[in-house]
């Protein structure tokens, strides 16, 4: 498919524990976004000892983080979801142990995504005296995260 613009991935959330049937998920898109960002890092730990061959350091991996950042102009309108999502981040449920936790699924134009269970670590507002209203999230993995790769 070659390059896009972020514009053209699409995010949606199911405010959901992460011991849910992914399958029954039901997702509502996050609408008015601007930036979209899905960083993976693994945690390393230094494998180097005495006998490590040609004195060359030596590591493995031991966990995955995923971290989903975006940010978006402030909407009110039902369609784009803004307000049930702060609203979960701000006072979450019964539904998910009174915690902040989502799925969210990424979907490139190649068909490329990414889908797993996060735990919301911020919700920001910003309302300045002559811009837009903006808002902002953080979250952070919380079970398996899945790439998928395009067609």
């Amino acid at each position: 498919m070659g390059a896009h613009v972020g514009r053209d991935v699409l995010v949606e959330f199911a405010i959901a524990a992460e011991d849910a049937v992914q399958a029954s998920l039901v997702y509502q898109n996050l609408g008015m976004m601007r930036g979209k960002s899905m960083k993976t890092t693994w945690d390393k730990v230094d494998t180097t000892a005495d006998d490590s061959p040609d004195f060359q350091k030596t590591s493995l991996v031991t966990f995955k983080d995923c971290e989903f950042s975006g940010d978006g102009v402030s909407y009110d309108d039902a369609v784009f979801n803004q307000e049930t999502l702060e609203a979960h981040v701000v006072s979450p449920g019964a539904a998910t142990a009174n915690q902040p936790k989502v799925w969210f699924r990424l979907t490139y134009p190649s068909g490329k995504i990414y889908e797993g269970p996060f735990i919301v670590s911020e919700w920001s507002n910003d309302s300045p005296y002559a811009d837009a209203a903006t808002w902002s999230i953080s979250a952070a993995s919380n079970g398996a995260v899945v790439m998928t790769p395009g067609a």
